[in-house]
């Protein structure tokens, strides 16, 4: 639908950030939204694109097993995981296990494995983006300690409702069957290789405030948040096919800021950006 735009475009934009060859690391994204939002419809639209793993459930040793080879060598740059409560539905011990996994994927990466069950040694530090979504009540359950080992800090957060009439559209959407000639979301301009994408230091500077503003409400200093927020300068400078940041990647990363937050603001697309 016409009014999920905002979501449609973070997670585009998130996806590009791991072909921009001078951000250090992809971005990733965790939607947060009632049940019957349309997170995992519009997360689903994207796995017809390459280099993405969708997953429906996961642990840490599959991830171990089956997806750190991969991702070492670039064939996996973002992991899907539709529903993240799945995988937190586990046994306390086996959630801890994968949140400090994912913690560290996304971060700093991985670079050896020795467990009870795996044995991996390498001199690369293997990172890769994670794009998920769950329900704010999921999100404010205190068991899975996010504070305490500072996931929250590492993804960026998306948070979105629907207002009065974005309900009406969507019943209105359902009566007229429009939902079953939904088609996938196919991203053509990823590009074969990596690229270098210039970010002048004004352009930097001009989201700075609204980094400043969303750090504090977090509660962060918004070092990460900033680093991340240039890399979506960047992935949109290249999903336009340029080489360089201008201002109209700004006014978009700006619009989409809107919406970074654990507050579920709702979603309308002509929604001023934040000054």
């Amino acid at each position: 639908m016409k009014d999920l735009e905002p979501l449609v475009d973070a997670i585009t934009l998130t996806i590009y950030t791991a072909y921009v060859e001078n951000v250090p690391k992809p971005n990733s994204l965790l939607i947060i939204a009632k049940p019957e939002s349309g997170k995992t419809e519009v997360v689903k639209k994207f796995i017809v694109n390459k280099n993405i793993a969708y997953l429906s459930d996961v642990t840490a040793f599959g991830i171990e097993r089956d997806y750190l080879s991969r991702i070492e060598t670039g064939e996996i740059r973002h992991i899907i995981i539709p529903d993240l409560l799945k995988p937190l539905s586990r046994k306390e011990s086996t959630v801890k296990t994968f949140i400090t996994l994912m913690n560290g994927l996304i971060e700093e990466g991985i670079a050896s494995v020795s467990t009870y069950a795996t044995r991996r040694s390498s001199d690369t530090h293997v990172k890769c983006g994670i794009i998920t979504a769950i329900t704010g009540e999921e999100l404010r359950d205190q068991r899975h300690n996010w504070g305490r080992i500072g996931f929250l800090s590492r993804i960026i957060p998306f948070s979105y409702s629907y207002n009065i009439e974005t309900v009406k559209k969507v019943f209105d959407y359902i009566l007229g069957l429009d939902y079953l000639q939904e088609n996938d979301i196919e991203l053509r301009r990823l590009p074969k290789q990596d690229k270098v994408i210039r970010l002048p230091r004004k352009y930097a500077q001009d989201i700075l405030p609204s980094t400043t503003t969303i750090a504090k409400a977090q509660d962060v200093y918004g070092f990460r948040l900033q680093k991340q927020f240039q890399a979506l300068l960047q992935a949109s400078a290249l999903e336009k096919g340029r080489n360089s940041v201008n201002s109209r990647d700004v006014d978009r990363v700006l619009h989409l800021m809107n919406w970074v937050n654990f507050e579920e603001n709702p979603i309308t697309p002509n929604k001023r950006s934040p000054k």
